[in-house]
């Protein structure tokens, strides 16, 4: 994705970060309950939340891991989290592009992306550098619009993308599809 694009959307989350637990949280959190109840998070476990916006995801699971970490490029959508997550001291929040993330190769047993991929264009990166932090047989859980692609189409391209999809998750009662899988082979390092 150009870096044109990338500044009209961070543009877009700043400008909407006053108001976006108002009017998106009630959908992301159904989906973050979907995924909850088809994993299960140890104590042990380090997360990586791609996208994590006003912070609900990591304020939900925070409580449950060893080490959390969310990645936004909007720094206000940062600091609203910044707000909600402030006294965990298993948290940090880093003001990131998601096609280069600023971690070392197989750092995190899970990463969250939430409505992360819009464009089916653009995803190859994200994937690629979200799999690079994510250790062997990790797992991947990310939700697409489901406006942007057939079920199809997203599983046959996270498929090529090292991401082997053990659930779909396709409820009429949700706008975006809901995919679990897991890494299933060495990723190259840049």
């Amino acid at each position: 994705m150009s870096g044109k694009k990338k500044r009209k959307i961070r543009f877009r989350y700043d400008s909407e970060a006053d108001g976006y637990d108002e009017l998106y949280s009630d959908e992301q959190r159904t989906k973050y309950e979907l995924a909850l109840r088809c994993i299960a998070i140890s104590r042990e476990d380090r997360i990586l939340d791609c996208g994590c916006g006003t912070g609900i995801f990591l304020e939900k699971v925070a409580g449950s891991v060893q080490f959390a970490v969310g990645v936004d490029f909007s720094p206000k959508m940062l600091h609203r989290a910044q707000l909600r997550l402030g006294q965990l001291s298993n948290v940090d929040l880093v003001c990131a592009d998601f096609d280069f993330l600023p971690f070392s190769g197989g750092t995190f047993t899970y990463v969250f992306m939430f409505t992360v991929l819009l464009a089916p264009a653009y995803w190859g990166n994200t994937i690629r550098e979200s799999l690079r932090v994510l250790r062997t047989r990790g797992t991947m859980t990310l939700s697409v619009p489901k406006r942007e692609t057939s079920s199809e189409k997203l599983l046959r391209k996270l498929r090529k993308s090292r991401l082997e999809p053990r659930e779909l998750i396709d409820r009429q009662t949700t706008v975006d599809y809901l995919v679990i899988g897991k890494r299933v082979r060495e990723c190259v390092e840049k």
